[in-house]
């Protein structure tokens, strides 16, 4: 028996439309007052970031822990809501949806978390788990939920055998196939993936990674795939935007990021990666110092304080992210 496929509202899709357009997103939190205490200034979590993600596609969003990454993800899916911005699913605005409506679309929109062991209930098997998605969205026959979650289990690598287990009897990895195949049940076109292999060990890593891989090959799935790993990015994205306070430096294809980097935090992070390739030539860029204070506004350019080519221009004014060739947007007045 096939999975179905969701029916949710982005099924009405125009050709040429992304299959998802972020626009100016934001999301500050405000700290709690005390009694007759000024208002603190909010922490800028995700500060105006814009960028879209067409059909098929993988975008890698990375950046250093801290620099808004996570907290991007679950605002564009309203896991958690927005101060402000627009994001389009498919042409349809999901901060304009009322919950039903929200509801129904979540069916093409998912998410894989990044530890395997606090995503699920410690106290449900396996096969419950994996049932959850087709009981909420209205399919009350549990003998054919049952079928669907064998056949989710095997679809990502793990067996019948799992089905009447407990979170606490699965490994890591396995564990995580759990999340995939949830992620995965009711056919979504959108699958974001928070930092999935980061509590993994590397040979694990790999292991899930050509697992998305194959997964997106056959059930024509679109990745937001979140990651601090450049080099995992490198494997897996078609296109990479990099992440620091808040806001996007850089976005590019893949091979154009990993070959020309433009933005000196980019260059810093490929400098990161360990190579084994004679022929790979890393440019001299270094950074010292830790993210600041995102609840601190700052004038000029977000990475001034850190940069190693700065100016004084740097200090005074923000740099827009503009497109300097075809596809290849940076935000950096020495590009």
């Amino acid at each position: 028996m096939e999975l179905s496929p969701g029916a949710g509202l982005a099924m009405n899709t125009k050709k040429g439309i992304p299959l998802l357009e972020v626009q100016g997103l934001k999301k500050h939190f405000f700290p709690q007052m005390k009694f007759l205490e000024e208002q603190a200034p909010p922490v800028r979590a995700v500060d105006g970031i814009s960028f879209t993600l067409q059909a098929g596609e993988t975008l890698g969003l990375v950046g250093e822990s801290g620099c808004g990454k996570s907290t991007a993800a679950r605002t564009l899916l309203r896991l958690i809501e927005p101060t402000s911005g627009q994001v389009n699913f498919c042409g349809t605005n999901l901060f304009d949806l009322k919950e039903t409506a929200l509801r129904s679309l979540r069916r093409e929109m998912q998410i894989i978390f990044q530890d395997p062991y606090s995503s699920v209930n410690p106290a449900r098997r396996i096969g419950h788990i994996l049932q959850e998605p087709f009981e909420i969205h209205g399919c009350r026959d549990k003998k054919e939920n049952a079928e669907k979650a064998t056949q989710l289990l095997e679809r990502v690598g793990l067996t019948s055998g799992h089905f009447n287990r407990y979170p606490h009897e699965l490994s890591g990895g396995q564990l995580q196939r759990v999340g995939i195949a949830r992620a995965i049940a009711l056919n979504p076109k959108l699958v974001v993936a928070d930092e999935p292999v980061s509590a993994l060990d590397v040979s694990i890593q790999a292991q899930i990674i050509n697992l998305l891989l194959d997964l997106k090959e056959k059930l024509d799935i679109s990745y937001l795939f979140i990651s601090h790993d450049m080099g995992v990015v490198e494997y897996f994205c078609d296109r990479v935007a990099v992440m620091y306070l808040g806001k996007i430096v850089e976005i590019a294809h893949s091979e154009q990021i990993y070959n020309s980097p433009m933005h000196p935090y980019t260059t810093a992070l490929l400098n990161a990666i360990p190579s084994f390739e004679p022929g790979r030539i890393k440019q001299k860029t270094s950074i010292r110092g830790d993210i600041p204070d995102p609840a601190i506004l700052q004038r000029g350019c977000a990475f001034h304080s850190r940069c190693p080519i700065k100016e004084k221009k740097c200090e005074d004014d923000i740099p827009a992210l503009e497109e300097i060739t075809p596809g290849h947007h940076v935000a950096c007045f020495f590009k």
